[in-house]
């Protein structure tokens, strides 16, 4: 069994934002020569998250609605008190709403190789989702097969 490791940069320009990326892991997929095997797809980024899901827009539009209903932009949420946390970075973002979402979304997705392609549905796509954007961000492949 080989594994691999890759990287992939984002750049996200609104504070809602899903990214397909399932051609970008196919094409690691393809350029590692893995015919059957399992890809885990991590975001490292605690405002941020990846799904599966249909790539429809209306749908997407649905998703960020429910998400907002969810975890509103107005409702006061501790973390973004500066004034009484700790270890607060200089510009830091008033974003516990994004934290929230993130939480609720998950950071990960583990799907399958065979036949060297992901053995999704038809109507699935790899999302990264962005929720307190614009931003640079990246997304971690690990691959794991033969």
């Amino acid at each position: 069994m080989t594994n691999f490791f890759k990287k992939i940069q984002l750049e996200t320009k609104k504070q809602f934002e899903m990214l397909d990326i399932t051609a970008q892991v196919q094409s690691y997929i393809t350029e590692c020569g893995v015919k059957s095997g399992i890809a885990v797809i991590f975001c490292p980024h605690t405002t941020a998250g990846v799904r599966l899901n249909h790539n429809e827009p209306l749908l997407i539009q649905d998703i960020m609605k429910m998400l907002y209903n969810l975890a509103p932009l107005d409702t006061n949420y501790a973390h973004d008190l500066f004034e009484v946390r700790q270890n607060v970075e200089p510009n830091e973002r008033s974003n516990g709403h994004a934290h929230v979402k993130s939480f609720l979304l998950g950071s990960s997705e583990t799907l399958p190789i065979e036949k060297s392609a992901l053995a999704i549905g038809a109507r699935q796509s790899l999302f990264f989702v962005e929720l307190d954007g614009g931003r640079s961000r990246e997304v971690c492949i690990k691959i794991l097969g033969e």
